[in-house]
């Protein structure tokens, strides 16, 4: 019989109290839950004002159009990230301006980025991909020049700052997932944070058009699934039922944002207790493969955060050599967790380039991430023997 041991490339702590306390939310404790959530983002990232909403795709629609309320003219995104960002843009109906990344900090390539500004870019979104931290500063004071809004992407930001802060309080707007890979979940869910007096203002209207919260009777189901099956010796399972599409990045189509459902506010009041204990194992664990990667940086080459930063490390990423495109695409590679990047960029994005005002530009930083990033696991679920052969994957020695 095949073994159905596989790490998850990712991993969001939830336990079956957590479960209990969505229950408990979806019976009449939704007030008490949607307090506490409030209460604890309020503490630790100190928003101006704070809009929980059913997904994070849909706090970066709404910041969107918030967006183009304070500074009028097109939003420019990066040219590799999750296809979800593209999503938000259609929902908000934005024209889209693309910036390329350095492969070298996954954040902008600051000529690109200042080329599109003086095309009209006033709203400019950057994306801390995979919780490193970008130089935010350094993005902020190019934007400054053209007076446009930086909303802050930390969907995959749990547990990283920029200079003491926690991502996401950084930017005018910032931008919260709690999906089920994120580190800390309601098993969906999102939060936009308004960081400014401008923003918090902008917000304002934007709340008062939000559709209600909807609990949908899948939601409990899809958790307790996770909870179960998302463990290594059962994730065997379901990565190997195609039509779940775990790990795929899809194109999808947009939907009106709504309001947090009562059952995920009542699973995340539980789960956001965890979230620095889940960091602290991700850094270490990170640290151990870096310092393996390090060993052998000939080939295998990191990716560089600020000096001033604490990166979160949702996932490793890593660029690899071009020979080693058989090794991470094999059902070995799989099982150890360990994921491609995204398989295109936005440019190329077959649906959304009609939205893109400059998708015939050439994305040389971007293309590099496609044909060379990988991703290695870094949660609380990766035990001693799967890093151990982690090490030998970077090594060359599996």
């Amino acid at each position: 019989m095949p073994s159905l041991r596989a790490v998850p490339p990712v991993h969001s702590p939830i336990t079956l109290a957590a479960v209990a306390s969505g229950l408990a939310a979806m019976t009449g404790g939704e007030a008490r839950a949607r307090a506490e959530v409030t209460e604890a983002l309020t503490r630790s990232l100190a928003p101006r004002s704070l809009l929980l909403t059913d997904s994070g795709t849909s706090a970066l629609t709404l910041a969107l159009r918030t967006a183009a309320t304070l500074a009028p003219g097109p939003a420019a995104l990066p040219a590799y990230c999750c296809y979800d960002i593209a999503t938000a843009a259609d929902g908000a109906g934005v024209e889209v301006l693309l910036y390329d990344l350095d492969p070298e900090t996954l954040g902008p390539d600051f000529a690109s980025l200042e080329r599109v500004l003086a095309q009209g870019a006033r709203t400019v979104v950057v994306v801390h991909l995979y919780g490193i931290p970008l130089d935010l500063p350094a993005v902020q004071h190019r934007l400054d020049a053209y007076q446009a809004v930086l909303i802050e992407d930390a969907a995959q930001g749990a547990g990283a700052a920029c200079d003491g802060r926690p991502l996401g309080s950084i930017g005018a707007l910032g931008v919260l997932s709690f999906g089920r890979g994120k580190g800390i979940t309601g098993g969906r869910g999102g939060a936009l944070l308004a960081n400014d007096e401008r923003a918090a203002t902008a917000l304002a209207t934007v709340r008062e058009g939000l559709r209600p919260a909807h609990t949908s009777a899948s939601e409990p189901i899809a958790v307790l699934a996770q909870w179960l099956l998302g463990r290594p010796s059962l994730y065997g399972i379901p990565a190997s039922l195609p039509f779940l599409g775990l790990g795929e990045t899809i194109y999808r189509r947009p939907e009106e944002p709504r309001a947090m459902s009562p059952f995920a506010l009542g699973v995340l009041s539980h789960t956001l207790a965890d979230a620095d204990r889940e960091a602290n194992l991700r850094r270490s664990h990170a640290r151990r493969l870096l310092a393996c990667a390090a060993a052998d940086g000939r080939r295998v080459r990191t990716v560089r955060a600020p000096v001033s930063a604490v990166a979160g490390y949702l996932r490793l990423p890593l660029l690899l050599p071009d020979e080693w495109r058989a090794r991470y695409g094999s059902p070995a590679a799989r099982r150890l967790g360990i994921m491609p990047g995204y398989p295109t960029t936005l440019a190329e994005l077959a649906g959304f380039t009609p939205r893109v005002r400059n998708a015939g530009v050439a994305f040389p930083g971007a293309r590099r991430l496609v044909a060379s990033l990988v991703t290695l696991p870094t949660h609380g679920r990766v035990s001693e023997g799967d890093l151990r052969a982690l090490e030998r994957w970077i090594a060359g020695r599996d």
